[in-house]
C-alpha cells in the first residue's frame, strides 16, 4: 500500500515562499510512530496528518521532526485548503472543523485564482503570566540582547491562543541581532509557562520564532499569530475589528504574510481569526512497507 502526501506553501500566494508543509490524507491506519518517521523524512518544519470523520469533520495530528503539537497554526490551514481542493474543488467557499488532541478548529477556505485563502478561528486568547524585571533580563540574554533591546516600556508576556508563547517585544535595530545562546531554553521557556518563544518588532510587525534548540528558525508561525494580535491589541498597538498583518521568514528568503482580525467581546477580547493564503506545489507517494 502506499501512502498519498501532498506539498504546499502557506502564507503566501506563490510556489517556494512561504511555510512548506507535508500533508497526509487517508492517515486513519498510520500510528503515531510512523507519522514521526514520515515527518522526519519530508524534512518541513512541521507535517500534518488527517482523516475525515463525517461530511466536513476531520481528525488531525501535528507533528514537527522532534514530537506531536497539540496545536499549530500554519497546517491546519495548509490541510483546509487540501480539502477545499479533494473535496470541494467546484465550491467558491468550504467550512469545515478539525478535531486535535484537545481541542477542535473551525476553518473557512475560499478559492482564488491559482491558490486558496484559509481562516482559522482560534478562540479567544489566555494571558497566562507577565514576567518580572529580573525574568525578563534572562530571556533577553538567552537571545543574545541587552535591556536597551527591549521596546521602550514593554513586558515580556506569556500569552496562548492554544499553544503558550513568550512574546519578546524589540525595537527594530535589534532584530537582527537575536540568537539563541543557551542549549536548554525549553526548560526555561517551562518556568514562565511558554512552549516556544516568539521575538516581535513592534515597529514594523514582523516576527521570528525558532526551534528551542536553536538551530533552525520558522518561516510563519500561525499558532503564534494570535497570541501577537493580543499582545498588540493589550497594549495599544492594534486595535479590535481591525485587520493586522504580520511579516516573517525576511531572513530566511521565504516571506510570508500572517493576518489576523481579533474580534471585541463586551470590551473585551472575543474570538481571534488568523488568515493566509495556501499554494499546492506538489504531490506524491510513500511505499506503506518502508515504514514496516
Amino acid at each position: 500500500m502506499d501512502i498519498d502526501y501532498y506539498l504546499v506553501d502557506v502564507f503566501t500566494k506563490n510556489p517556494f515562499s512561504g511555510n512548506g508543509l507535508a500533508i497526509f490524507p487517508n492517515a486513519v491506519n498510520l500510528d503515531k510512530k510512523a507519522m514521526l518517521l514520515l515527518t522526519q523524512e519530508m524534512r518541513q518544519f512541521e507535517s500534518i496528518f488527517y482523516y475525515q470523520k463525517s461530511k466536513c469533520n476531520f481528525q488531525a495530528f501535528i507533528f514537527t521532526i522532534e514530537e506531536e503539537l497539540d496545536f499549530a497554526g500554519h497546517p491546519l490551514l495548509g490541510l483546509a485548503a487540501l480539502v477545499h481542493e479533494m473535496n470541494y474543488k467546484n465550491c467558491k467557499k468550504s467550512e469545515i472543523n478539525v478535531e486535535l488532541n484537545n481541542k477542535t478548529v473551525d476553518l473557512i477556505t475560499s478559492k482564488n485564482n491559482g491558490y486558496y485563502t484559509a481562516i482559522m478561528n482560534q478562540g479567544s486568547p489566555e494571558f497566562i503570566y507577565s514576567l518580572n524585571e529580573s525574568e525578563e533580563m534572562a530571556f533577553l540574554s538567552f537571545l543574545s540582547l541587552e535591556a536597551n533591546d527591549k521596546y521602550q516600556e514593554t513586558t515580556l508576556e506569556v500569552v496562548s491562543n492554544g499553544l503558550p508563547y513568550l512574546i519578546v517585544p524589540v525595537k527594530a535595530s535589534s532584530f537582527t541581532k537575536i540568537k539563541i545562546s543557551i542549549s536548554d531554553l525549553e526548560n526555561k521557556l517551562s518556568k514562565v509557562g511558554a512552549k516556544f518563544l516568539y521575538v516581535l518588532d513592534i515597529e514594523n510587525n514582523r516576527g521570528r520564532t525558532f526551534d528551542n534548540k536553536g538551530k533552525v528558525e520558522d518561516i510563519a508561525t500561525g499558532s503564534a499569530a494570535g497570541p501577537v494580535g493580543a499582545y498588540l491589541i493589550k497594549n495599544g498597538f492594534e486595535k479590535f475589528n481591525s485587520i493586522i498583518k504580520i511579516k516573517q521568514g525576511e531572513f530566511l528568503n521565504r516571506e510570508s504574510e500572517i493576518r489576523l482580525y481579533v474580534k471585541e467581546n463586551n470590551g473585551t477580547f472575543g474570538d481571534i481569526l488568523v488568515e493566509g493564503d495556501v499554494v499546492h506545489v506538489a504531490s506524491g507517494k510513500i511505499k506503506y512497507k518502508h515504514l514496516k
